[in-house]
């Protein structure tokens, strides 16, 4: 999955009092795209010293301090936020689409890129407080939002979300979504308020799909930046009937896949939680 990364380290850690030093690692983004090293067929985080000008580096280097906000630790080493504006057009800057983490090449840089993106995506829909409605100011101590006027303190969004893969006998349940691609999936969706995570499963198998499970296996999870989310993958056997109701404002399909027919079926990225499971099923027959 995206977050295997070997004997790398990521560290989200807040830092408090953390300053930009040049040979540290930046990043900046637009909308949904990052910007990264030049360098092809691979993802590789920049450094400040690739965007100091010859001329006026000093004074260039410190705007880059005051603007840069702290995301993580890549291997010990700082990563921070910079604002677009210092980075397009620049020689050794690439611009490329969010998706390319998916490609996780090497592993680890893309897993700090994409937990950068949850960062960033925050900081960019986090400016006014909820409450006021005054413009906040970033956390000294804590990685937060924090409203002048009403003391109002906002934290990243992390939404919980569940995934599930149902099987009977040797076929597990596949889907897929209605406003989205053309791959196939597992159920999933988000927790609601005062439901358990195992409440979520059962709620969610039963409005897509219409069937009955029992004998919930918890199996992984995964944080996915892509939609501020922490997946938590489960296994549920099938309970009763395996015809289907499908709920069609969800999903566009919905059906019962043999083992034998899963290469054909999976997802064409082996970086994340749905197509692990996919995986795991297939190539774990005695455990199902």
């Amino acid at each position: 999955m995206i977050q295997d990364i070997g004997n790398h380290k990521i560290n989200p850690v807040f830092v408090p009092g953390a300053v930009l030093h040049k040979e540290d690692y930046i990043i900046g983004f637009e909308g949904k795209n990052v910007y990264m090293r030049r360098q092809p067929e691979k993802v590789q985080l920049l450094t400040c010293e690739d965007i100091l000008p010859i001329v006026y580096e000093k004074e260039a280097f410190e705007k880059y301090q005051r603007e840069a906000i702290f995301l993580m630790r890549v291997d010990d080493r700082p990563l921070f936020l910079l604002p677009e504006k210092y980075l397009e057009g620049q020689p050794k800057v690439k611009k490329e689409s969010i998706t390319v983490f998916r490609k996780g090449n090497p592993d680890y840089v893309a897993y700090a890129m994409i937990s950068a993106y949850h960062l960033y995506h925050w900081y960019e829909t986090t400016k006014f407080c909820g409450a006021c409605g005054v413009r906040l100011k970033s956390g000294t101590e804590e990685r937060s939002m924090v409203c002048p006027i009403c003391g109002n303190v906002i934290y990243p969004r992390i939404s919980p979300a569940v995934i599930a893969g149902i099987y009977h006998e040797d076929k597990i349940l596949l889907t897929k979504y209605a406003r989205k691609g053309a791959n196939y999936a597992l159920v999933a969706g988000y927790c609601e308020v005062g439901e358990t995570i195992e409440e979520t499963v059962h709620r969610e198998v039963m409005e897509e799909t219409g069937v009955k499970i029992q004998n919930l296996r918890y199996y992984k999870s995964q944080p996915w930046a892509f939609s501020q989310s922490i997946l938590s993958g489960f296994f549920a056997e099938l309970s009763g009937e395996e015809k289907i109701h499908l709920d069609t404002h969800e999903l566009s399909l919905a059906r019962w896949v043999s083992r034998d027919e899963l290469e054909e079926c999976g997802p064409e990225t082996g970086v994340s939680l749905t197509s692990e499971m996919i995986e795991y099923f297939r190539t774990h027959p005695e455990e199902f």
